[in-house]
C-alpha cells in the first residue's frame, strides 16, 4: 500500500472546477486559463492526488481522476501542451500515472521542436519516462539521441538512464554514462545518480565497482543506496558480496538498516546458504535491530530448507516470548517450515491455533502430509478447505502430485494432473516439473522423458526449473544426445545466460562423457561462483584429469573463492584417479589448518579410497581407527573396494562384517568379499555367503552395460533377456578377439572366478557385457568416427580394459566407457586412465 502523504488542501478555484466542467469554463473565461503557470499548478495538483491510495485519498482521487482528461483537453486547445515545456511535463506525468503510459509519451514525442531540438525538459522527462516504465533499450537510445543532440541532461534523467543500462546488461553504455556524469560533475551533485550508478554495476556483477563508487560519493550516500546494491547482489546469487557489503556498512557507514538485513536473509535462503542466516540474525540482533514478518518468513524458509526443526523452534519461541501474533504471513511460514521438517504434529497444532488462514497456509500443509506419503490426511484436508469455502487451486493440487511423485506414484500423480484437467483446472507448469522431477528422484529417468513429452503435447512451455531437471537425468543416463538437444533448446529460450543451468550443462557433458563440452561451456561463463567451480573440478576427477582439477583448484583459491566440503571431494577423487599419495595428503592435511574446511565423512572416504586403491590398505585402516566422524558405510565400502583390488582377504572380512551391520541389504559388499573368495578358492566360504544373502533377502544387482544408436538405448544384461542379435554380435567380437591376439593380447582368465577350465573361462569373458555393447556400437554406428559410448554399472574387469585398448588401436576408433568409478578414454591402444583405476 502506498504511504499516505499530506497535501495542501486545494484552490478554491480547484473546489470550483470540481464541480463545474473545465470546458464549460474555458468557453465561458479562456483568458483565466490560458495562463501556463495556473494549469500546471493545477495539473501537478492532480498528479499528487493520483499519487495516493486510493483508500486513503477517496472523494479527492476521484476528483482529480475526473479532472485529469478535461486538463488534458484544456491543454491541447489552449496551446499550451505542445508549447509549454513543463506544462507538458506535468501533463504526460498525469497521464502515465493514471495508466496512460502511450499517451504520455506520444504527448512528449509531439511536443513542439525549436530550432536546436526539443526543449531540454522535455528530452529529461521522455528519458526518465522510458526508464521508469521498463523500456530500457528505448531509454538509453533516447538518452544518446539527446546526446548526439547537444542537449544537457539533468541528474534524474541520468540515474534513470543508469538504472537502464543496468537492467538491459549494457555494460558499455552504462560507463559511457558514467564518464558523461563525472565530466559535467553531476555524480555529486545529483543525490539519486550514485545509488542508480553504483546499481548499474552491481548489475553486472562488478560489485567492487559499485562500492567504489558509493564509497567515493560526497556526501555519502544514504543507506537505501547500498541497500539497493546488496539486494541486487541477492538477485543475482552473490550471497558472500551481500554479506561483504552488509558488513562494510556495519563498520564504515551508514549503518545497515532491517531492510538491509531482511534483503540478506532472502538471499541466504534463495540460494541455499541456509545455515548462515542464523549468523545473519545474531549480528542484526546484536545491532539491536527488532525482527519483523519479513525476517521470521525467511529465516523459517532457510530453517525449513536445511531441515534444522530445531532452529526453527527456537524462532518460534523467539516469536511467542515477545508477544508477537502470527498472521496470516508468518502462520503459514512457520506450518510450511515443520512441515517441511518432518514435523506433521507441530504443523499441525500451528495450524489449527492460527485465527488468520489464507489458501498458502492450507497448501503447505496439505503439502507436507502428500510428501509425507500421508495421502489420505492430505485429500481429508482438501475436503476440510472446501467445507471452509476456500476452493482448492493449482497449488493445492501441484502440492499432491509432487508428493505422490517423490514417493514413486508417478502413474497416480499422472492421473490426478489428468482428473484436476477434466474438473476444469489448467496444469501449469509446475505440476509437470513436479511429475518430471519426482521421477528422477527416482531414479525413473526414462519416465522423466516421457512426462516432458506428455508436457509438451499439451502447450506447456517448461520452465528454468523444468531444464534443470532434465539436464540432471540426462546427466543421470549419460544421454548425450538428448543432452545436446536440451543445451540448444535453452539457447533458444536464453537460459543458457543462466548460472544455475550453466552448471547443470557443465555437469551433464561431463556424466556424459563429452568433457570438451563442459570446459567450452565453463570457459564461457563470467563470474562464476563455487558451484559452478564445484561441477567442473567433479568432472575433471571423474575423467581422471588430476592435474587440471589441481590447476583449477587454486585458480579458485586465488579467485577469492572459499572452497568448501564438496570442492575437496572432487580434488580428492581427482587425486585417487591417478594415484597422487603426497597431493592428495598434503590437500586432506590443510583443510582446516590452510582453508577452514572440516572434513566430513565424505572426505574420510575419499582419502581411505585413494590409500586403499593405491595398496597402502594398513595406513587406510588405522586413518579409519583415528577419524573423529563416525566411520560409517562410505568408509569401510572404501577399504573393501581396495582389499579387493590387491587381494587382502584379512581387512576385507574386517570391512564386509561392519557393511554387513550398516547396510545389510547392499548386495555389492557381498558379491565384492564372494569374489575375493572365489579368487582365493575358497569356494565352501562363497557358498555359505550366498545362501547368508538368500536367507536374509538380499536381491543382487546384475551387471549391465549399454549403448545409444540413434534414439534407441540398447542394453546387454548379466542375466536378462539376450539382444535380440546376440550372434551377429557374439561372431564380430571372435572376429575381432582373434585379430587382437595377433598383436599381443592374451586373455586375463583371473577375472573369471569359477571353478572350469581356462578355455571355458576364455568363453565366459566374452560374454562381459562392455564387450558386447562395444562391439554393438563399432557394427551399427555410421562412419563418422563418431566416438563408440558405453555406460557400464560396475568396475571394469582388468581383460575388458584390455580388449578396449586393443580395439581401439585395430579399428581406429575413441571408445568412452563410464564404469562405477570414472571414465576410461581408449584411444589408439591407450586409456585415459593409464591402466589406474
Amino acid at each position: 500500500m502506498a504511504q499516505a502523504i499530506s497535501l495542501p488542501a486545494p484552490p478554491s478555484f480547484l473546489h470550483h472546477h470540481l464541480e463545474t466542467p473545465l470546458s464549460n469554463v474555458a468557453a465561458d473565461s479562456p483568458s483565466s486559463f490560458r495562463d501556463a503557470r495556473l494549469l500546471l499548478s493545477l495539473l501537478r495538483q492532480c498528479g499528487d492526488m493520483i499519487c495516493l491510495d486510493e483508500e486513503d485519498t477517496g472523494s479527492s482521487l476521484r476528483a482529480a481522476r475526473r479532472l485529469a482528461p478535461q486538463l488534458h483537453s484544456l491543454a491541447v486547445r489552449a496551446g499550451h501542451a505542445t508549447r509549454e515545456p513543463r506544462v507538458a511535463c506535468a501533463l504526460s506525468d498525469l497521464l502515465a500515472r493514471l495508466g496512460r503510459g502511450p499517451s504520455s509519451r506520444r504527448l512528449l514525442e509531439e511536443a513542439d521542436e525549436s530550432e536546436g531540438g526539443k526543449d531540454a525538459v522535455l528530452w529529461n522527462k521522455q528519458v526518465a519516462m522510458l526508464a521508469e516504465a521498463g523500456e530500457w533499450d528505448e531509454a538509453i537510445g533516447a538518452f544518446r539521441e539527446m546526446q548526439a543532440r547537444g542537449v544537457a541532461a539533468d541528474g534524474y534523467a541520468l540515474a534513470r538512464v543508469l538504472h537502464a543500462c543496468g537492467r538491459a546488461a549494457a555494460r558499455r553504455e552504462g560507463k559511457a554514462v558514467h564518464a558523461h556524469a563525472l565530466k559535467a560533475g553531476l555524480v555529486d551533485a545529483h543525490p539519486l545518480v550514485p545509488g542508480f550508478l553504483a546499481g548499474m554495476y552491481a548489475e553486472g556483477a562488478d560489485v567492487a565497482a559499485a562500492t567504489a563508487v558509493l564509497l567515493r560519493a560526497t556526501p555519502p550516500p544514504r543507506s537505501v543506496a547500498w541497500d539497493a546494491v546488496v539486494a541486487c547482489c541477492v538477485r543475482l546469487g552473490l550471497v558472500d558480496d551481500a554479506m561483504e557489503l552488509a558488513g562494510r556498512m556495519a563498520r564504515d557507514g551508514p549503518e545497515p538498516t532491517l531492510a538491509t538485513w531482511n534483503a540478506v536473509l532472502s538471499g541466504c535462503a534463495r540460494h541455499g546458504r541456509d545455515r548462515e542466516a542464523l549468523a545473519v540474525l545474531r549480528r542484526m540482533l546484536e545491532q539491536g535491530l527488532w525482527p519483523d514478518a519479513t525476517t521470521v518468513s525467511s529465516l523459517l524458509k532457510s530453517v525449513a530448507n536445511a531441515g534444522m526443526v530445531r532452529h526453527g523452534m527456537e524462532v518460534h519461541c523467539f516469536f511467542l516470548r515477545h508477544g508477537l501474533v502470527p498472521d496470516a504471513y508468518t502462520g503459514t511460514a512457520l506450518v510450511d517450515m515443520y512441515a517441511k521438517c518432518g514435523r506433521l504434529d507441530c504443523a499441525r497444532r500451528v495450524f489449527d491455533t492460527l485465527e488468520h488462514r489464507n489458501l498458502a497456509t492450507w497448501n503447505s500443509l496439505v503439502a507436507g502430509h502428500a510428501y509425507a506419503g500421508q495421502f489420505e490426511a492430505a485429500l481429508e484436508l482438501v475436503e476440510r478447505m472446501k467445507r471452509n469455502r476456500l476452493d482448492p487451486n493449482v497449488t493445492t493440487w501441484n502440492g499432491l502430485i509432487t508428493g505422490y511423485s517423490l514417493n514413486g506414484l508417478s502413474s497416480q500423480a499422472m492421473l490426478l494432473l489428468r482428473q484436476i484437467k477434466a474438473a476444469g483446472l489448467t496444469p501449469n507448469v509446475v505440476s509437470w516439473t513436479s511429475l518430471i522431477s519426482g521421477s528422477c528422484h527416482n531414479g525413473e529417468y526414462e519416465d522423466s522423458f516421457n512426462f516432458f513429452k506428455e508436457m509438451q503435447k499439451d502447450g506447456v512451455q517448461p520452465s528454468l526449473v523444468t531444464m534443470l531437471v532434465l539436464l540432471r537425468a540426462c546427466a543421470g543416463l549419460a544421454l548425450l544426445k538428448k543432452g545436446k538437444e536440451l543445451h540448444c533448446f535453452a539457447l533458444r529460450r536464453a537460459y543458457d545466460c543462466d548460472m544455475v543451468v550453466g552448471t547443470a550443462l557443465i555437469d551433464m557433458y561431463s556424466k556424459a562423457g563429452s568433457l570438451t563440452s563442459a570446459k567450452r561451456i565453463f570457459g564461457r561463463i563470467q563470474n562464476k561462483n563455487l558451484v559452478c567451480c564445484n561441477a567442473m573440478l567433479t568432472g575433471l576427477a571423474v575423467h581422471g584429469q588430476s592435474h587440471e582439477a589441481i590447476t583449477l583448484f587454486h585458480d579458485l583459491w586465488r579467485s577469492g573463492l572459499k572452497p568448501d566440503s564438496i570442492t575437496f571431494t572432487a580434488l580428492l577423487t581427482a587425486c585417487r584417479s591417478m594415484g597422487l599419495i603426497t597431493e592428495g595428503w598434503e590437500y586432506f592435511d590443510n583443510m582446516e589448518t590452510k582453508y577452514g574446511v572440516v572434513p566430513t565423512a565424505e572426505n574420510y572416504a575419499c582419502m581411505v579410497d585413494l590409500l586403499a586403491r593405491s595398496g597402502y590398505l594398513d595406513e587406510a585402516m588405522a586413518l579409519i581407527e583415528r577419524s573423529p566422524v563416525d566411520p560409517g558405510a562410505s568408509l569401510w565400502g572404501a577399504l573393501l573396494t581396495g582389499c579387493s583390488i590387491h587381494g587382502n582377504l584379512d581387512l576385507a572380512e574386517v570391512a564386509a562384517r561392519n557393511l554387513f551391520r550398516l547396510e545389510p541389504y547392499n548386495s555389492a559388499n557381498y558379491l565384492m568379499i564372494m569374489s575375493l573368495y572365489e579368487h582365493e578358492q575358497m569356494y565352501d566360504e562363497a557358498d555359505s555367503l550366498k545362501y547368508a544373502m538368500k536367507a536374509r533377502g538380499v536381491n543382487t544387482r546384475p551387471g549391465w552395460s549399454w549403448i545409444q544408436i540413434e534414439q534407441g538405448i540398447h542394453v546387454f544384461e548379466v542375466d536378462g533377456s539376450p539382444h535380440p542379435e546376440t550372434a551377429e554380435i557374439c561372431e564380430e567380437l571372435m572376429s575381432l578377439v582373434r585379430q587382437i591376439k595377433m598383436t599381443g593380447y592374451v586373455p586375463d582368465t583371473s577375472c573369471v572366478v569359477y571353478n572350469v577350465p581356462e578355455e571355458e573361462k576364455e568363453k565366459l569373458l566374452l560374454c562381459h557385457t562392455e564387450k558386447l555393447a562395444i562391439t554393438y556400437g563399432l557394427i551399427h554406428s555410421d562412419a563418422s568416427r563418431m566416438p563408440v559410448r558405453v555406460i557400464k554399472n560396475t568396475r571394469m574387469c582388468s581383460d575388458c580394459h584390455e580388449v578396449a585398448k586393443h580395439i581401439s588401436a585395430l579399428c581406429g576408433r575413441q571408445i568412452i566407457l563410464r564404469d562405477a568409478v570414472r571414465f576410461h578414454h581408449f584411444v589408439d591402444g591407450n586409456c585415459s586412465c593409464n591402466d589406474y583405476w
